[in-house]
Formats: C-alpha cells, sequence, structure tokens
C-alpha cells in the first residue's frame, strides 16, 4: 500500500471520530434541547411573519396609491406568469387593499387567476388585510388618514372605520 492511501485513511478516520465526538458532546449538553426547541420556535415565526410580509403605499396622496395599485397588479401578473402563486397573491392582496373598487377586482381576479391560484389568493386576502389594519391603525395612532385628531367628542363617524371592514366583506361576498 502506498504512504499517501494510508495517511489519507488515517486522516479521514481522525475526522470522522472528532465528529462523532462532537456531535455527542453536542447533544449531552443540557441545554441543548432547550436551545434547539427556541431555534425551531424562532424559525416558525419568521416564517409566520414572512408570509404576511407585503408591500405597503409609501404616500397617502391618491397619485402615490393609484401608482402602487398598478405597480402591484402588474407585479402580481408577472410573478403569476413566472408560476409563483405565493408572490402573485401578495401583491394581488396589496392592490385589492388600496383599490376604491374592490369587488370588482375580485372579480376581474376570479376570471384570469387560475382555480389554484385564486383559491390560495382569497385564502390569504383575510390574513393580509387583517396585518394591513394592524399596520395602518399603529400608523395612524387608530385614526384613518384624514381624520381630525382629538375629533369632536362623540362616537367615531365612518371616517374612524378601519377600511379593511369593507373589504373583508368584499372579500367574503366574492366566496361565495
Amino acid at each position: 500500500m502506498s504512504k499517501t492511501l494510508i495517511a489519507g485513511s488515517v486522516a479521514a478516520a481522525t475526522f470522522l471520530s472528532y465528529c462523532v465526538y462532537f456531535d455527542y458532546k453536542r447533544r449531552s449538553d443540557p441545554m441543548y434541547k432547550v436551545k434547539l426547541r427556541e431555534k425551531r420556535r424562532a424559525e416558525r415565526q419568521q416564517a409566520k411573519d414572512s408570509e404576511l410580509d407585503f408591500p405597503m403605499p409609501t404616500g397617502i396622496d391618491q397619485m402615490s396609491i393609484q401608482k402602487f395599485f398598478m405597480e402591484q397588479v402588474q407585479l402580481g401578473e408577472e410573478k403569476l406568469g413566472m408560476g409563483d402563486n405565493l408572490g402573485a397573491c401578495k401583491h394581488f392582496a396589496a392592490a385589492v387593499m388600496n383599490c376604491g373598487q374592490g369587488y370588482q377586482l375580485l372579480q376581474i381576479l376570479q376570471s384570469t387567476m387560475p382555480p389554484e391560484a385564486y383559491k390560495m389568493f382569497m385564502e390569504y386576502l383575510p390574513k393580509a388585510q387583517a396585518k394591513y389594519s394592524r399596520v395602518m391603525m399603529g400608523k395612524n395612532g387608530g385614526m384613518r388618514p384624514g381624520a381630525a385628531p382629538g375629533g369632536g367628542g362623540g362616537p367615531p363617524g365612518p371616517a374612524a372605520q378601519p377600511k379593511v371592514s369593507n373589504d373583508r366583506v368584499i372579500a367574503e361576498e366574492a366566496v361565495d
């Protein structure tokens, strides 16, 4: 036998022995299971958060929202064309939430999207609307854009109602 073959075998055996020893020490650590659970919990939470990560408009004026709406529809169509149904759902949901005629847009999407993609979209939309509502309420201190701060002291009017409630009704009607 050659000396290089023997040296290589010894090196491989030493490396393998070190790996087994290291794995044993890692698993016998009392905090191993706790750390592993925390890591898996953090990964699940991150996956859940990234699932509901969708674009938001940067401005509140009509022109920027209209531009944002058109961009989201275009991006959604591109993602759908590439076969990325979840990406398309995110962009279409952002478009629906910033559209004045949400019900009509839902009807158009239903007629143009593949059935499995539309089903995924309709399952994703309520979750996205809830997150959109939380984000918008947090940004505006619980008020809709354009509402006067410190209002008249009476019950909140229609301007103080979150936009999501109307969209949620629209989304539920579209499912039927």
